[in-house]
């Protein structure tokens, strides 16, 4: 027999330590996942749970979780570098508003909070490029408002008044209420596709249809009523996926009418009670908000380029002497107005341009989405219209949870390959110098500790006086 036919028998044996170097290797694989979805669990649970993101400690644990997901996930490898910069340009408008604005360091929080939103949009653009992924995005979006739902009941129920308001942990009605019909809608769209999550839906759905009711919050409401009738509109040409939102939604009413009534209360009152004892104050409510919108406009015509600064729209009215609303509230009710009136052309200008982009890219990715029967894509781009027209009539980024909603939302959206270096391969990496690669990964994490730093005392306070 020669040394050829003795097989394997004559062959070296493994080093002892290949089976470590495997485990490893495939741990190395694993920990992008691991910090991105430690990310989005924090978000679902303590940074929603903490009022909104505004607790202190909270959004900077978040800052330093998106961080490590940058350094993980390496997102300057994947993008364009036109996408790219839009991001790190609102993120750094928002550093500028610090430093330039009247209000200065008292903003910081909210500087904060714009710094995660923009990276984390990226970073998630990076890394939800395959289905498993956006599985996972998915899930993280419908617990989070099946959570919320379960944190804010106890306490409702326990008032035992069905006509109290629903506030959740943003211990404020309308905020907790269009959080709730955004997952509502997901969830609608997530039951009607029939896929893996087409049971988490049907559990989600009841409980964000009812906790958006129980809100009274009139313009949740009608988003969660927009929503699905663009479900409706949308869901191809079968009848079965429209069947199904229509039972989701009927279940949410019978939900709704189950927990309004024996044993839960003494007696059976209407879901819709609370809402009803409070339609005298609709029409007071659009024209104040009215009045509101013009006082920032004429916040942002005082100061044009840096606006009045973070947490400074109630000294800006002021100062800009806008009339009955000066110094009446800290908000625009309105975040693009807000957003103009607070960080000025700073803030307003790559914001609009991240807006603007998303939008396109939304709008062009729909058709395609709806002929191929994708109806979790469909229903992300509903529900990012639904959150677009809500923050146009409320305060909703003034909590980093509904602010980060958005680019959570925007990256279901949006195709997996959007704004990939190689479109046609959505793994594709761009070819740097070794000192211009690290530059790239190592500023963003180094922004978002910064900002982590900034965020650390919270943001409960929302009137810092103009300096």
């Amino acid at each position: 027999m020669t040394l050829l036919d003795t097989g394997t028998d004559l062959a070296p044996a493994p080093l002892p330590h290949a089976p470590a170097r495997r485990h490893l290797r495939t741990a190395r694989r694993l920990l992008p996942e691991v910090a991105v979805v430690a990310g989005l669990g924090w978000w679902a649970t303590y940074l929603t749970w903490g009022t909104g993101g505004r607790e202190p400690h909270v959004l900077a644990v978040g800052c330093v979780l998106a961080a490590l997901g940058w350094l993980l996930v390496r997102p300057e490898r994947v993008l364009r570098r036109r996408v790219l910069l839009l991001g790190h340009a609102l993120s750094l408008g928002a550093v500028a508003v610090v430093l330039t604005a009247p209000t200065g360091w008292a903003g910081r929080d909210d500087a904060a909070a714009w710094v995660l939103a923009a990276q984390t949009g990226l970073l998630l653009l990076a890394w939800a490029r395959d289905d498993v992924r956006r599985l996972v995005l998915l899930t993280a979006l419908l617990a989070a408002g099946g959570a919320q739902f379960a944190q804010g009941w106890l306490p409702w129920w326990g008032a035992q008044d069905p006509e109290k308001l629903f506030q959740g942990t943003f211990y404020w009605h309308n905020q907790v209420g269009i959080f709730l019909a955004a997952a509502a809608v997901l969830a609608l769209a997530t039951l009607a596709g029939g896929g893996p999550l087409a049971r988490l839906g049907w559990v989600v759905a009841p409980l964000a249809v009812t906790g958006t009711l129980f809100t009274t919050s009139r313009g949740s409401q009608l988003g969660l009523l927009l929503g699905a009738v663009l479900l409706l509109a949308l869901a191809g040409r079968s009848i079965a996926p429209r069947l199904r939102v229509l039972g989701g939604l009927g279940l949410g009413w019978a939900t709704s009418w189950l927990l309004t009534g024996p044993p839960f209360f003494d007696e059976r009152v209407a879901p819709t009670a609370g809402t009803a004892a409070r339609s005298e104050s609709f029409v007071d409510n659009g024209v104040t908000r009215v009045e509101d919108w013009a006082a920032a406009w004429e916040v942002f015509a005082r100061w044009p380029l840096t606006g009045g600064g973070f947490d400074g729209f109630r000294a800006g009215t002021v100062a800009a002497e806008v009339g009955e609303r000066a110094g009446a509230t800290a908000y625009a009710h309105n975040g693009y107005l807000q957003a103009l009136s607070d960080g000025g052309l700073l803030l307003a200008l790559p914001l609009l341009g991240v807006l603007a982009a998303v939008a396109w890219a939304v709008a062009r990715a729909l058709p395609a989405a709806v002929r191929r029967g994708d109806l979790a894509q469909v229903g992300a781009a509903v529900t990012l219209l639904v959150l677009g027209l809500h923050s146009g009539m409320d305060f909703d980024w003034a909590y980093p949870s509904l602010l980060l909603m958005v680019p959570l939302v925007a990256a279901l959206a949006l195709p997996p390959a959007t704004g990939a270096v190689d479109p046609a391969a959505a793994g594709g990496h761009r070819r740097t110098r070794p000192w211009s690669s690290r530059a790239a990964a190592l500023a963003p994490a180094v922004l978002l500790l910064l900002a982590a730093v900034a965020a650390w005392g919270g943001g409960l306070s929302h009137n810092a006086p103009l300096g």
